[in-house]
């Protein structure tokens, strides 16, 4: 199958960001304007902020790399589609932002078949991007992106308090990474991508 993959959010802990924050006001609440007290404005301009550290040493989220190698090994495809702020735009900011993506991506040693950048300022901009990809299942935080999947595509929630409103008939919602492995492998057995592994009968 084809596996798309946020990254703020699910290959990092967006918590990472909040730490970045000496402004960090009510931490406790589920919405990260209300975390921060502040306007989409605003929040857009903390994200500025704090963007560049943020980019370079938030560590990878606790079983990023494990997951992926287990995608790989059982066949499937994973892009990595991401909203990350300037990657879509031109001139020598936008090479910037797609430069430490891939490098985050590489010292992290998260195995991809190709990066997505999807455009920050476009809310149904990953549903494009499964659209071109062909992308069966996708793993994401935001809910503004799950929703927006087409129908075609299996949208796995990466449980956290600020989506905890995010529900649907076709909506998973997943614990952390090792179940988000476990219920994109369901999928795939139960559509026969993969061969369902029996215990050889001892004699």
């Amino acid at each position: 199958m084809n596996i798309g993959i946020d990254l703020d959010g699910v290959l990092t802990n967006i918590s990472g960001f909040y730490r970045f924050n000496r402004e960090l006001r009510h931490s406790e609440l589920n919405d990260t304007r209300d975390i921060f007290h502040c306007s989409d404005e605003l929040l857009r301009a903390r994200w500025k902020r704090y963007l560049l550290k943020y980019s370079t040493i938030q560590p990878a989220r606790t079983g990023a790399r494990e997951l992926l190698r287990k995608l790989k090994k059982d066949g499937h495809k994973v892009f990595i589609i991401t909203k990350r702020v300037y990657t879509c735009r031109g001139g020598l900011k936008g090479r910037i932002m797609r430069l430490l993506v891939r490098g985050w991506l590489m010292r992290n040693k998260i195995l991809f078949q190709r990066v997505v950048f999807c455009d920050s300022e476009l809310p149904g901009s990953k549903r494009d991007a499964c659209l071109a990809y062909r992308i069966d299942v996708l793993v994401d935080d935001e809910p503004v992106n799950i929703y927006s999947v087409p129908e075609t595509v299996t949208p796995i929630c990466i449980d956290a308090r600020y989506n905890r409103s995010c529900v649907g008939e076709n909506i998973l919602r997943a614990k952390g990474l090792d179940e988000t492995y476990r219920l994109i492998h369901g999928l795939a057995l139960a559509r026969g991508v993969l061969p369902v592994r029996r215990r050889s009968k001892r004699i």
